[in-house]
């Protein structure tokens, strides 16, 4: 004996009904906006890493190149600080044909050329 099987559908399902609604729209940021906020960041942590690092890694004795970089930021020419020290104006130790400078020393006598009292 043989039984039939039958399948029930469902006819009432309804096709699906797809509903698109409007999405914000990122504001996409200015691209020299954000290279300000780079360069800014990227100063600000040049300036804590200087200030970070000890005064004790830094060499206290300097030919006339370093002190004309580190002391006194390519401010003035090599020909004028060797000038000056060949006329005795910068304090400084001269060995052989090699002058050196003391950091320490140069930065307190800058500091007494802004208050006036040197020569």
């Amino acid at each position: 004996m043989r039984t039939s099987t039958r399948r029930k559908t469902n006819r009432s399902i309804s096709p699906a009904v797809i509903v698109h609604t409007a999405q914000p729209v990122e504001q996409q940021p200015d691209p020299n906006q954000l290279i300000n906020q780079l360069a800014q960041q990227m100063a600000q942590a040049l300036i804590q890493q200087q200030q970070i690092q000890p005064a004790q890694n830094r060499r206290n004795t300097l030919t006339v190149k370093e002190a004309l970089a580190e002391v006194f930021e390519n401010s003035i020419s090599e020909y004028k600080l060797y000038s000056m020290l060949r006329a005795g104006t910068i304090p400084h130790v001269k060995i052989g044909s090699k002058y050196l400078l003391r950091r320490d020393t140069l930065e307190a006598w800058m500091r007494q050329q802004e208050q006036g009292g040197g020569s």
